[in-house]
């Protein structure tokens, strides 16, 4: 047993050493980042961004292995999925799309189970939802 503990251990630290980089905080390149009324930026904020802009807040725990990993690799994929801090990048099609299935992730799935164990303000009400969904679907309506 007492091996076993040893090598865990050696483990843990060990890993420490694997880099796994996500940049906490890129600038946003002029004119591309979303503009949306300052109700749903203000929710958007709260409860997405961490995970979908260049703005991710890294809590204490993501500088340490195996948690790095797991909260870096959903900042990654998170990004890569929709970044609202590229959105002007976006083409018009692109945009309607995310637009369109903006109302359906967070009825789903968003923010993740997951986030919101550590992340309680994330949670978004009925009234940030309704917000949310309105503010996608009246976008999507005017792209149209």
């Amino acid at each position: 047993m007492k091996k076993l503990l040893l090598f865990l251990m050696v483990i843990l630290v060990a890993i420490q050493f694997i880099p796994f980089n996500v940049p906490a905080d890129i600038p946003d390149k002029e004119g591309e980042a979303l503009k949306a009324p300052q109700e749903v930026e203000a929710i958007l904020k709260r409860s997405c961004y961490d995970c979908h802009s260049n703005h991710t807040r890294f809590p204490w725990y993501s500088s340490i292995a195996p948690a790095s990993f797991f909260t870096k690799m959903h900042v990654k994929e998170g990004r890569e999925h929709l970044n609202f801090s590229r959105w002007n990048s976006y083409d018009d099609e692109k945009k309607l799309k995310y637009l369109q299935k903006i109302p359906k992730a967070i009825k789903s799935k968003m923010p993740l189970p997951s986030y919101l164990l550590i992340h309680k303000d994330a949670k978004l009400s009925e009234d940030d939802k309704k917000v949310l969904s309105n503010w996608a679907s009246e976008a999507a309506f005017d792209m149209e």
